[in-house]
C-alpha cells in the first residue's frame, strides 16, 4: 500500500491513520503509512530495519514477458537475474548477494500470498500488487532453514471492500528473433581452410617435422583426397532459426461490497521459439476471495490453476541440439538427399535430425490457501491457514524407426519414453499477532508468534520401449521390447516454530528481534533441529530535534545480524543410510546400499551482517539507499572422494565455508516533476566479492567441470587453465630443467606457459584466472512522460565476468582432426589464421595432423574472454487515454516495445549472458558436475531473443 495525499492550499484537511488534522500553508507531498511486505505481515516503511528491495507492480506490468522473473532484470540492487537461453518457456536464474553453496540451491525462497513456492512460474505479472526482496538475515531469518539465498515476497491482488466492479484487459502480440546470428564460414571459406590445413600437413612431412601417415588412415586420406569445391553453400541457420510469434492475454475482474471482495484473473501465453518446432503455451487462472463473517472474524481463499504445454527441443550441449548442430554442420553438405529425406551422409549430425523426434511435455498445477483471521480482543490477531499445491506432469518422447535418432547400427529400431510426475505438498500455519501503541502513540510494539508444518511428496515413474513396427504406432504398447521402467517416491517434512518482536519509539528508534526453530526430516535426529535468530536496529536521524537540514526529508541508519539456513536441493535421503530397490541382477530383483552415509551431515548455515543507510532529499525527489554486507555460509555440503575400499566413489558431507561481502547502491530520482512533463531516472550498482574460505581437502582445492576449480582464497566459478602465450612467430623449443629439448613448436602453432619448467605442458601448468560470475552488476532505468505520451528504457550491465568460449575449441581450432570428411564448420574468426604473411594473430595455422590440432586446441586461456556488457533490456513507447476521451472506458494505454534491442560488449560470441545449463551439481548422484561453479561457459547454447511487441491495457 502506498497512500499519498498532496496538499496544495491552506485549510485543506488530510487523513493520517484514524486522525483528522488541519494543515495550513504547506506544499509538501506527505506519505501516509507506506508499508512493505515482511515475513508473516507488513511493516511501515519508516520502521524497516533490514535490507529490503521493493519492485513496483507497475514496472512488472509494463513488461509483456512470458515470466515474471525476466521483468526483474536490472530492477533491484544485489539481485542478479540471468536468462538461461532462448528456448520458449525457458527459466531464469536468480541469485541474491552472490552464490553461497556448492550442492544446495543458490535460488531464493519464493513466498506468494504467504505460501512457499518453487518459482514465480504460476504468476502473471498483472496479478501482482506488491513485491519485496528480502536480502539480509534480519529480514529473512524468520524463514529459517530456507532463507540463506534471500526471500522474494509477492502479494497478489485481492479486490477492495465497498468498490464498484472493474474489468481490466491486457493484451500484447510480438515477434521474436535471435539476438545475433553467429558468423559462420561459407562453402568457399570452408574449402580454403581445409586446403591450408592439407598444405601445412604436407609441408611438415616434407621438412621431416612429421612422418607420413600410414596408408588408409584419416591423415593419408587428407593428403590424397583434397576437398573438391562443389559449389554448395548451405546456411544451416536458415533451416533451424525462425521468427516466432508471442502472444500474452489477460483479463482481470475485481469487485467488493461491505463484507466481501474478490479478484479473478484469466491469462494465456503462447510462445513460438526462435528454433523450429520449439513451442510453449501456458494458461493461468487465479481466484482470491475474502469474506467478513463479523466485525472480528473473516475467512478467505487464494487459489490458482495453471496448465502448460511445450514441444521441447534438445537441451544445450545435447548431441541433437539443433542450434549447436547448425553451427557445426559443414556448409558444403546439402540438407536433404535426392529422395527428399534428411541427408545422413554427414560426419556431424544433420541439424534436421533434431526435428524428427516427437516430444511433448505437459504440466498441470493447482494450489489453494484457505485462511481464517480472528480478532478476539483489540490489538490481538489470530490467523490460521491451510494450503496445498499439486503438480502433475506427463512427458512423452518418440523416435520413429526410420529416423536417425530411432536407428540402431543403421537398422530400423524406434525408441519411446514416457514418464509421469506427481508432486504435492501441504502447509499448516498458525500465528498470533499483538500490535499496540503505548506512551501516547510514541511506542509501537508488534509481536508475532507462530507454528508451521509442511510436508512434500514427490512421485516419479517412467518406462522405455524399443523396436516399434511402424512410424504410426507411437505408444509404448506397440514396442516389441520394454527395456526399462521404474517408479519411486520421496517424502520429507519440515516443522517450525517462529517469533518476531518489533519496537519503534517516536519514529526515531527501531529494534527487531526474531528467531525460527526448524526441524527437518532430511537429517538425523541429532542434527534435525536448528535455531536461526536475527536482530536489527534502526535510527532515523532526521527526526531528531537537533537535525535541521532543510533539503533532507529522511536520513535513516540500519544495522542487522542474523543466521539463516539452506536445505533446498539437498536430497531427501541426506539423513538416511540409503537402500534402494531396483538394483537388479540377471533379472532378479534386489536391494542395495546406494549412498555412503555420513551421520554428522547437517544443513548449511549462513551468518550475515548488514549496515545500511536510507536518504531522501528535495521533497523526496532524490532517494538513495546504500548497504554493506558480509555473509558467510558454513558447513557447505559437497561430495568428496572417499577410499575406494568403501565401495563408493564419494560421500556427501559438510566441508567448509564460502564468504560473500559487498556493497549495494540504489538511486531513484524525479528530475522533472510537473503537471505535464515528468522525468524519472534510476540506477543501481552492486559489488560482490565471493571467496571460498575453507574446504575439506588436504590441498585446499579440487577441480570441477570443464575448466573450473574450487580453491581456498579464490571465488566460485574461477577458471583453472593452462596459460596461452600466443602463436609462435618462429620455431620455439621447450626445455626441461636440465636444458634438454623436450618439444619443438613450429611457427604458426600455439605456445603455452610451462609454469613449473619441466619441459611439458600438462595439468601441473594450470593457473587460476577470472571467474564466470560477475562481481559487479546493476541496472539503469529512465521514464519520460509528457501529457498522454510516455517513453521508458531499462538496461542491465555486468562487469568483471569471464566467459570460456568452449565452442571455439573446434570452431576456431585450426580445421578438423584427421580427414576433411570428419570436419565441423568453423566461425568467421578462423579466417584470421596464421600464415607467413599474417603473423600477428592469435589463431594458429590449420592442420590435418591430429597431434598438432590437439596441441593448438588445448583447453587454455586462449579461449577465455572478457564478457563485460551493457544490455538495453527494453524500450517502451506508450500513449495513455483517459475516461474523458473514451467514454465508458475508464482508461486505456497502447504501447510499442522492443526487448533486448542493443547489447554493447567486447565478447566475440553471440551472447555475453550465456549460461551453461547442462552442467549441474547433483547431490543425489555419486558423481557431481558443476553448473553453479562453472557459470560463464559458452557451448553454443541457444542465445537470448530480441522481441518486438505491440500491446494495450484497458480498464473498464
Amino acid at each position: 500500500m502506498n497512500v499519498k495525499l498532496r496538499v496544495l492550499t491552506a485549510g485543506v484537511l488530510f487523513f493520517t491513520g484514524q486522525a483528522v488534522m488541519a494543515q495550513k500553508d504547506t506544499l509538501k507531498t506527505q506519505n501516509i503509512d507506506e508499508v512493505v511486505l515482511v515475513g508473516y505481515g507488513v511493516q511501515k516503511k519508516t520502521d524497516v530495519t533490514g535490507a529490503i528491495a521493493t519492485v513496483k507492480s507497475s514496472v512488472l506490468q509494463e513488461q509483456p514477458v512470458s515470466s515474471v522473473e525476466l521483468a526483474l532484470q536490472g530492477k533491484a540492487s544485489g539481485v542478479q537475474v540471468a536468462s538461461t537461453g532462448g528456448r520458449s518457456g525457458n527459466s531464469t536464474k536468480i541469485s541474491i548477494r552472490g552464490n553461497g553453496s556448492l550442492s544446495a540451491s543458490n535460488s531464493p525462497l519464493y513466498i506468494i500470498d504467504g505460501v512457499p513456492q518453487e518459482s514465480l512460474g504460476n504468476l502473471s505479472s498483472e496479478d501482482i500488487v506488491s513485491m519485496q526482496i528480502l536480502k539480509d538475515a534480519a529480514s529473512s531469518a524468520i524463514y529459517g532453514s530456507r532463507a540463506s539465498n534471500g526471500v522474494v515476497l509477492v502479494e497478489t491482488k485481492s479486490g477492495k471492500y465497498n468498490s464498484k466492479p472493474t474489468v481490466t484487459f491486457n493484451s500484447s502480440y510480438g515477434i521474436q528473433e535471435i539476438i545475433k546470428r553467429p558468423d559462420l564460414l561459407n562453402g568457399d571459406q570452408y574449402k580454403q581452410v581445409h586446403d591450408a590445413a592439407r598444405q601445412n600437413y604436407m609441408n611438415d612431412i616434407a621438412k621431416g617435422v612429421l612422418t607420413a601417415p600410414a596408408a588408409g588412415t584419416p591423415g593419408d586420406q587428407a593428403i590424397k583426397n583434397p576437398m573438391v569445391g562443389n559449389g554448395i553453400n548451405t546456411n544451416w541457420m536458415d533451416y533451424v532459426l525462425r521468427t516466432g510469434a508471442v502472444t500474452n492475454n489477460q483479463i482481470g475482474f475485481t469487485a467488493g461490497n461491505e463484507n466481501s471482495k474478490v479478484y479473478l484473473s484469466l491469462a494465456h501465453v503462447t510462445q513460438e521459439g526462435i528454433i523450429n518446432k520449439d513451442e510453449f503455451q501456458v494458461s493461468r487462472v487465479r481466484l482470491n476471495i475474502e469474506q467478513k463473517m463479523s466485525d472480528k472474524f473473516k475467512i478467505g481463499i487464494n487459489s490458482y490453476y495453471s496448465q502448460s504445454n511445450s514441444v521441447p527441443i534438445a537441451d544445450d550441449n545435447n548431441t541433437y541440439q539443433p542450434y549447436s548442430n547448425a553451427i557445426k554442420a559443414a556448409p558444403n553438405k546439402v540438407a536433404y538427399a535426392a529422395d527428399g529425406s534428411v541427408n545422413r551422409a554427414m560426419s556431424s549430425n544433420n541439424p534436421l535430425h533434431s526435428f524428427e523426434r516427437e516430444e511433448t511435455d505437459k504440466w498441470q498445477r493447482i494450489g489453494a490457501n484457505f485462511f481464517a483471521i480472528y480478532n478476539p480482543i483489540k490489538d490481538i490477531t489470530l490467523k490460521t491457514s491451510i494450503s496445498g499445491n499439486l503438480g502433475l506432469n506427463r512427458f512423452n518422447q518418440f523416435d520413429a524407426p526410420n529416423t536417425r535418432r530411432g536407428e540402431l547400427n543403421g537398422k530400423p529400431y524406434g525408441y519411446g519414453y514416457y514418464s509421469t510426475k506427481n508432486n504435492r505438498d501441504y502447509l499448516i500455519e498458525n500465528t498470533a499477532t499483538y500490535d499496540k501503541k503505548f506512551a501516547d502513540g510514541k511506542l509501537s510494539v508488534n509481536i508475532i508468534a507462530g507454528q508451521s508444518f509442511q510436508n512434500w511428496q514427490y512421485e516419479d515413474s517412467f518406462v522405455k520401449g524399443e523396436n516399434f513396427p511402424s512410424n504410426d504406432l507411437k505408444w509404448l504398447v506397440s514396442a516389441a521390447t520394454i527395456n526399462d521402467g521404474r517408479s519411486y517416491m520421496n517424502e520429507m517434512s519440515l516443522a517450525s516454530f517462529f517469533g518476531r518482536a518489533q519496537f519503534s519509539w517516536d519514529n526515531k528508534y527501531n529494534l527487531m528481534l526474531s528467531t525460527r526453530y526448524d526441524g527437518s526430516s532430511k537429517f538425523t535426529e541429532d542434527n534435525r533441529w536448528g535455531n536461526f535468530p536475527a536482530a536489527s536496529i534502526g535510527w532515523t536521524a532526521s527526526n531528531e530535534s537537533f537535525f535541521n537540514v532543510p533539503v533532507i526529508n529522511e536520513l535513516k541508519f540500519r544495522a542487522s545480524y542474523g543466521f539463516t539456513g539452506n536445505q533446498t536441493g539437498i536430497p531427501f535421503s541426506a539423513g538416511l543410510n540409503l537402500i534402494s530397490a531396483g538394483q537388479n541382477h540377471n533379472q532378479n530383483p534386489g536391494l542395495a546400499v546406494t549412498d555412503l552415509f555420513d551421520p554428522t551431515r547437517k544443513w548449511e548455515k549462513g551468518e550475515s551482517m548488514d549496515v545500511g543507510m536510507d536518504l531522501s532529499m528535495f521533497n523526496k525527489r532524490v532517494n538513495l539507499t546504500v548497504d554493506l554486507y558480509d555473509k558467510t555460509t558454513n558447513d557447505l555440503l559437497y561430495r568428496l572422494p572417499v577410499n575406494q575400499e568403501t565401495g563408493f566413489l564419494n560421500m556427501l558431507t559438510n566441508i567448509g565455508s564460502i564468504n560473500n561481502k559487498g556493497i549495494e547502491v540504489s538511486l531513484d530520482t524525479k528530475i522533472i516533476k510537473s503537471d505535464k512533463l515528468n522525468w524519472d531516472f534510476g540506477a543501481n550498482f552492486s559489488y560482490n566479492k565471493n571467496v571460498v574460505e575453507t574446504i575439506g581437502t588436504k590441498t585446499g582445492q579440487f577441480t570441477t567441470g570443464f575448466a573450473s576449480i574450487v580453491k581456498e582464497g579464490e571465488s566460485l566459478g574461477s577458471f583453472y587453465l593452462i596459460e596461452a602465450l600466443g602463436v609462435a612467430k618462429e620455431r620455439y623449443e621447450y626445455k626441461d630443467k636440465n636444458g634438454k629439448v623436450t618439444k619443438v613448436v613450429q611457427a604458426g602453432d600455439m605456445i603455452y606457459n610451462d609454469i613449473n619448467g619441466d619441459g611439458k605442458i600438462d595439468s601441473n601448468d594450470k593457473k587460476v584466472f577470472g571467474g564466470g560470475i560477475a562481481p559487479m552488476y546493476g541496472g539503469l532505468s529512465t521514464r519520460i512522460s509528457y501529457g498522454m505520451v510516455d517513453l521508458s528504457a531499462n538496461a542491465q550491465y555486468s562487469i568483471g565476468k569471464k566467459i570460456y568460449a568452449m565452442y571455439k575449441e573446434k570452431q576456431v581450432g585450426g580445421a578438423a582432426i584427421g580427414a576433411p570428411s570428419f570436419s565441423e564448420n568453423m566461425i568467421g574468426e578462423q579466417m584470421n589464421y596464421w600464415t607467413p604473411d599474417n603473423m600477428n594473430t592469435n589463431v594458429p595455422r590449420p592442420h590435418h595432423a591430429s597431434a598438432i590440432s590437439a596441441w593448438n586446441n588445448e583447453r587454455s586461456s586462449r579461449f577465455l574472454e572478457d564478457a563485460d556488457y551493457l544490455r538495453i533490456t527494453d524500450i517502451t513507447l506508450g500513449v495513455n487515454f483517459s475516461k474523458e476521451q473514451l467514454g465508458f472506458i475508464k482508461s486505456m494505454r497502447v504501447y510499442a516495445q522492443v526487448r533486448n534491442p542493443f547489447t554493447f560488449t567486447k565478447y566475440s560470441g553471440v551472447d555475453p549472458e550465456t549460461y551453461y545449463v547442462d552442467q549441474t551439481i547433483n547431490p543425489n548422484q555419486s558423481t557431481a558436475d558443476t553448473t553453479k561453479i562453472s557459470s560463464g561457459v559458452d557451448s553454443n547454447g541457444i542465445p537470448n531473443v530480441k522481441v518486438y511487441s505491440l500491446g494495450m491495457n484497458i480498464n473498464f
